[in-house]
C-alpha cells in the first residue's frame, strides 16, 4: 500500500512539473497548424536533433520552466520535431533548417513568422517569442520590407546583422550595402561587425581591405576586436574548406591561412584535429590532444580551462598519466587566473587523479568553504570530503 502512494506521489508530482512548463503536441505538424487555426494562435515549432546539446539543455532547463509555460501555452500551439525522422526529414527542406536548435513560430497556413537559433536563457526565449507577433521586428517583417526593395543604409544593417544570427544568406544584402558607403566609411564597429557577418573567405576583397588596415580599425574597435574578426573569418574560410572534402582544396586552403597569419592557422588545425579525434575509438588521443590545445592557445580564459581540465580528469576511461599531469597543469592554471571555488574543485580532482592526495583535501577544503550551501551539493570537493569516494 506505501509502495502504491508513493507511485500515486509520485505521478501525481510529475504531471504537476511537466504542467508547468510548455505543453507539447504530439501529432503531426499539419494537426498543430489545424489546432492553431481554430484557437486563433501561432504554431510554435522547436526543431531538433537527438545528438544536439543546446537542444538539450532547452528541453530540460527552459521548456520546463512556469514562466515560459504560462506564455506559450496561452499563445501557441507548441511540437517538437526530430528533423532527423520522419515527417523532419521534409520539413527540413521545406523550412531551410541549416542548425540546431531552430526555432520557428508559423502562422496557421504554415509560413515562418519568426525564427532563432541556438540555446538561450528563459528571458531570452520570451523576449524572441514576444517578437514574432511585433509585425515591424519579426523576421517575416525583415524578408518582406527587402524583398519590397528597401535598402536604406540602417535597414540593411540591421538585415543583414539579424540574417547572420539567423544563418541566412547576406551576399545580395551586403553589396547593395557597400555600393552606398566608401571603403573610408567602413572603417568603424558596426562596419566592422556588418564585414564580419558577409565575409566567408579571406581572399574577399573587405577581408583584404580590413587586413591592409588593420592600424586604423586598431585605433577605432581595439587590437583584441580585429584579432578576434581575423581569426573568426579564418575558421569559416577552413570550415567551408572541410566541407567540401577535397583534400586538394583543403590543402590549398591552409597554404593560404597560413600566409594570413600562420599562428592563427595552426590553432585552427589544432582544432580541427579536435573534432576529428572526438570520434575516435581510442579517447585517449582526444584527450591528449584536448590538452596540449588548451596548453599552448589557451592562456587567458579560465572557465575554458577548466572545463578542457574537467572533462580529462572526469572521463569515464582510464586516462594515461601523462595526460593527467597535463590536466593538472591546466587546472592549476585555471586557478591562477581565477581562484573560484569550480576551479579549485577542479583542481582538487586533478590532483587526487594524479596521486597528490593530501595537497587534493587541502584543495578541496579551499573549494568547499568558498562555496555556498546549495553550490556544495555538486562539488567533487565536497563529496571527497565526506568519503564518498
Amino acid at each position: 500500500m506505501k509502495k502504491l502512494l508513493l507511485v500515486i506521489v509520485a505521478f501525481t508530482f510529475s504531471v504537476g512539473v511537466f504542467a508547468q512548463g510548455i505543453e507539447f503536441e504530439h501529432g503531426t505538424l499539419d494537426e498543430a497548424l489545424a489546432k492553431a487555426k481554430a484557437e486563433n494562435k501561432m504554431v510554435f515549432m522547436d526543431c531538433f536533433t537527438v545528438w544536439c546539446g543546446p537542444c538539450k539543455f532547452l528541453s530540460s532547463e527552459v521548456f520546463t520552466q512556469k514562466e515560459v509555460g504560462d506564455y506559450f501555452n496561452a499563445n501557441f500551439v507548441s511540437i517538437k520535431m526530430d528533423m532527423e525522422k520522419g515527417e523532419g526529414i521534409e520539413l527540413t527542406k521545406k523550412y531551410g533548417v541549416k542548425a540546431y536548435p531552430t526555432l520557428l513560430w508559423l502562422d496557421a497556413e504554415g509560413n515562418i513568422q519568426h525564427k532563432a537559433i541556438g540555446g538561450m536563457s528563459v528571458s531570452a526565449l520570451l523576449e524572441v517569442a514576444k517578437t514574432a507577433f511585433d509585425t515591424e521586428e519579426n523576421w517575416r517583417s525583415f524578408t518582406k520590407k527587402y524583398n519590397n526593395g528597401e535598402r536604406s543604409i540602417p535597414f540593411l544593417q540591421e538585415y543583414i546583422l539579424t540574417a547572420k544570427n539567423l544563418r541566412e544568406d547576406v551576399d545580395e544584402a551586403a553589396e547593395a550595402y557597400y555600393a552606398q558607403r566608401t571603403n573610408e566609411e567602413l572603417v568603424n564597429a558596426k562596419d566592422l561587425e556588418i564585414m564580419s557577418a558577409a565575409i566567408k573567405s579571406v581572399n574577399d576583397k573587405k577581408f583584404i581591405f580590413v587586413m591592409e588596415n588593420s592600424e586604423k580599425f586598431k585605433d577605432v574597435v581595439g587590437e583584441a576586436t580585429i584579432n578576434k574578426f581575423i581569426e573568426k573569418t579564418m575558421e569559416k574560410d577552413l570550415n567551408n574548406a572541410m566541407k567540401t572534402r577535397n583534400e586538394e582544396t583543403i590543402a590549398q586552403k591552409k597554404k593560404e591561412l597560413i600566409k594570413v597569419d600562420d599562428e592563427v592557422a595552426n590553432k585552427l588545425f589544432a582544432l580541427m584535429e579536435l573534432e576529428q579525434l572526438y570520434s575516435d575509438p581510442d579517447e585517449n588521443k582526444f584527450f591528449d590532444a584536448l590538452a596540449d590545445y588548451a596548453l599552448k592557445y589557451v592562456s587567458d580564459d579560465a572557465k575554458t580551462l577548466n572545463q578542457y581540465a574537467w572533462m580529462i580528469v572526469d572521463a569515464k576511461i582510464e586516462v594515461k598519466e601523462d595526460i593527467l599531469q597535463k590536466a593538472l597543469e591546466i587546472a592549476k592554471r585555471a586557478v591562477k587566473l581565477d581562484e573560484g571555488f569550480a576551479n579549485l574543485d577542479t583542481y582538487a580532482y586533478a590532483l587526487y587523479k594524479v596521486g597528490e592526495i593530501d595537497e587534493a583535501i587541502k584543495m578541496a577544503k579551499k573549494s568547499v568553504d568558498m562555496a555556498s550551501e546549495e553550490e556544495r551539493k555538486n562539488l567533487w570537493s565536497q563529496k571527497c570530503l565526506n568519503g564518498e569516494l
